[in-house]
């Protein structure tokens, strides 16, 4: 009987406790009690998918101005995704014609950060490829890493083989074939 009352007591604060929940979240977003604008509750997709949508084509100085600020917002809102740190990056080539040493740094971080990325994994290892020359020896270790990890679990979503058969710079190109024959000797 007493084990009854506890199951009853412990389901009346379970419901209790998600309808307090469920009101604090509808005051945070309506300040419907408390007569004040709502709270935003920022995630950083929109800022990632707005900043992604600008440098599509042939982007402005403006677009990249823009895009880069999206990202900044982005990165100020969920501070441990890739996606906006890595399109700093970006931003930084089509600035400059070149992988500056601050896109290196964004890079670099991004492994910091996850070093297997599934979400970003197949744009990352091919931006790395494409720059190789300018990277550190520790960026490039990550990028290595990172294909061989994908390689051995044949992600589809990476495509790790596509994507290193698709490298265009030379130097790049170079370092992704030697991988992928060492990767198709050495199995999965």
């Amino acid at each position: 009987m007493t084990g009854d009352r506890t199951l009853s007591a412990l389901g009346g604060l379970a419901v209790a406790t998600a309808l307090l929940g469920l009101g604090g979240l509808v005051v945070l977003n309506t300040g419907a009690t408390i007569g004040v604008r709502p709270v935003a509750l920022g995630l950083s997709q929109g800022h990632d998918e707005a900043a992604y949508r600008r440098l599509l084509g042939s982007p402005s100085a403006a677009d990249l101005d823009w895009a880069e600020a999206k990202s900044r917002e982005a990165l100020a809102v969920s501070p441990y995704e890739n996606g906006p740190r890595l399109r700093l990056a970006y931003v930084e080539t089509l600035r400059h014609g070149r992988l500056t040493p601050a896109g290196v740094e964004y890079f670099a971080q991004s492994y910091d950060l996850l070093p297997l990325d599934p979400n970003v994994g197949a744009w990352r290892i091919g931006f790395g490829l494409e720059h190789w020359e300018s990277l550190t020896p520790e960026a490039r270790r990550a990028v290595y890493e990172e294909a061989r990890a994908f390689y051995r679990l044949g992600s589809r979503e990476v495509g790790v083989e596509r994507v290193l058969r698709s490298v265009r710079n030379p130097s790049g190109r170079l370092a992704a074939a030697l991988w992928l024959h060492s990767f198709e000797r050495n199995g999965r």
